[in-house]
């Protein structure tokens, strides 16, 4: 494996002292959280992919584009837009503003507007960085939203119907 956690850490903790950045702690994301604390765990959680994945990857294009990948700078909750408007509109509008305030390479401005895939059906990710941003956000979204498995115990049939696990029928 070539990848190096070192340096992903330290692109990550460079950018974590951008004030343009830390300016996200300030908007809310999904129910537990703000679009700073969301878009740290969607990258460190990217790179972990890679590692189990055994995918090779560039570690600063990663983290650049996991950190701005919701670099939209609004109150989603706030602002008069109908949140499936919001689902497939933000990623073009984080990569309007991360264009003002960085210079982003092809792969980064990828990761950041192929996020949403496939709600955002023309624009996916075409890079093993951008594919994990794209999981990496979903399964970090739905953990934020409180979405959570069945009870332990239990387990559903195609019906719909609960069941004891191990029940027969």
């Amino acid at each position: 494996m070539y990848n190096s956690r070192k340096k992903f850490e330290k692109k990550l903790t460079l950018l974590l002292q951008d004030p343009n950045i830390c300016q996200m702690r300030h908007f809310p994301q999904h129910k537990s959280s703000n679009t700073l604390k969301h878009s740290i765990s969607v990258a460190k959680l990217s790179f972990s992919l890679a590692e189990k994945f055994g995918w090779e990857i560039s570690e600063e294009e990663l983290v650049k584009g996991a950190l701005l990948h919701d670099y939209y700078l609004y109150n989603a909750r706030t602002e008069d837009i109908p949140g499936y408007v919001h689902g497939i509109s933000h990623p073009e509008t984080a990569l309007k503003n991360a264009m003002k305030d960085f210079h982003l390479t092809g792969k980064e401005k990828n990761i950041i507007r192929g996020h949403m895939w496939p709600l955002t059906l023309f624009t996916p990710p075409r890079s093993k960085e951008a594919v994990l941003v794209c999981i990496a956000d979903k399964y970090v979204a739905a953990k934020e939203m409180s979405i959570k498995p069945a009870k332990k115990g239990y387990s559903y049939r195609r019906s719909g119907r609960k069941r004891r696990a191990g029940a027969r029928g």
